[in-house]
């Protein structure tokens, strides 16, 4: 099963560049303007390779059939961009520019940015980057790496965010101590990488707790202050998992579903419910495989399937970029990624070829 899906990806990475090429105007458009209104010559040289095999026969009717379909494919590029276009302005509250007060990043770190699990993964790479434009608050369980203690304007609170008295306190103090936080990057997150009847009841409330419950909670204690301030952004380090449910992570699945549905419904509320909301910026985060903690363990079964873990500063980078924009979005990093979104559109036997659906553990396989 694992080599079928193999060949399953194998074909359809083809086709993912064969889409990116054909869904880009700036490419098709260029070609069709050559191949009917374009200079003689120009367009001699780019058809010249092709004269002695694909036009050999019926060349004029064949180069006709190309513009025929070089149109369908510019009117398509043009309505994806529009779409694209459209989305960004429906996500920051059909505005063409975010409301509120502006950001202020720089040298003199104006802004105070909370991130959870800091200490490793996509964590540690942001608040390496945040560290040289604001002021940052780390709350993670386990220690702050010497690196990361050593930079100044970076504050650790060691914090077990399962615990939401716990995580109540520290946030008072963080507001005492520090004021109020201005980005939020709920980022923690757990997996118990068993399946559905091995793990515990335990071991599925505290990843809960974590992953999901715990940024209710920090929400709730952080953007009260936002709206006062009209400034703000939520980032929602979610997952592909947000959009497909794999053996072995059907509870990790769920929370980052849900983490997914906060992120919109909040969205919602922001800007139909709260007094100052529309100035608050949300930004859901989907990373496909990333060398975290999450995947430890798992780099074998991930080689066999021929996938390929990439370093987590790509999606700390794609983080701090969309934070200084001060834009609402939803990421999927690798861009190339976003095809995987639409899965569960995908017929249902399409969907098990690719996920190598099959009696045992993928995760022990």
């Amino acid at each position: 099963m694992t080599s079928l899906r193999g060949n399953v990806l194998s074909l359809l990475l083809p086709i993912q560049v064969f889409r990116a090429v054909t869904n880009e105007p700036l490419i098709t458009g260029p070609l069709l303007y050559i191949l009917t209104r374009g200079p003689v010559h120009i367009r001699e040289r780019i058809l010249e390779p092709f004269r002695k095999n694909l036009l050999a026969k019926n060349g004029a009717s064949r180069i006709g059939t190309t513009i025929a379909i070089l149109k369908v494919y510019f009117i398509i590029g043009v309505l994806r961009r529009f779409n694209q276009a459209m989305n960004r302005i429906a996500l920051n509250g059909w505005a063409l520019r975010r409301r509120g007060e502006p950001f202020v990043f720089g040298p003199t770190k104006q802004e105070l940015v909370v991130i959870t699990g800091g200490s490793s993964g996509f964590g540690y790479e942001m608040v390496k980057a945040f560290s040289k434009l604001a002021r940052v608050v780390v709350f993670d369980v386990n220690d702050l790496p010497p690196e990361l203690e050593t930079i100044p304007e970076v504050h650790f609170y060691r914090l077990d965010i399962s615990k939401s008295k716990k995580v109540e306190e520290a946030c008072t103090d963080v507001k005492r101590v520090h004021g109020d936080p201005t980005v939020l990057i709920n980022n923690a997150g757990i997996a118990n990488k068993k399946s559905t009847l091995e793990t515990t009841n335990e071991e599925t409330d505290r990843l809960f707790q974590i992953n999901i419950i715990a940024h209710f909670t920090l929400i709730r204690e952080f953007v009260p202050a936002m709206l006062r301030m009209r400034k703000g952004h939520i980032v929602t380090i979610a997952s592909m998992a947000s959009f497909v449910a794999g053996e072995g992570l059907v509870d990790y699945s769920c929370t980052k579903t849900g983490a997914l549905f906060l992120n919109d419904g909040l969205r919602r509320e922001l800007q139909r419910i709260y007094v100052g909301g529309e100035a608050i910026c949300t930004t859901s985060v989907h990373p496909s495989w990333y060398q975290t903690g999450i995947l430890a363990g798992a780099e074998e079964v991930l080689a066999k399937q021929g996938i390929q873990p990439r370093p987590p500063v790509e999606v700390s980078d794609a983080v701090v970029e969309q934070v200084l924009k001060a834009r609402s979005g939803r990421l999927i990093v690798p861009a190339g990624a976003e095809m995987w979104t639409s899965i569960r559109t995908w017929p249902l036997w399409v969907q098990d070829m690719v996920s190598g659906l099959g009696r045992g553990n993928s995760m022990k396989q």
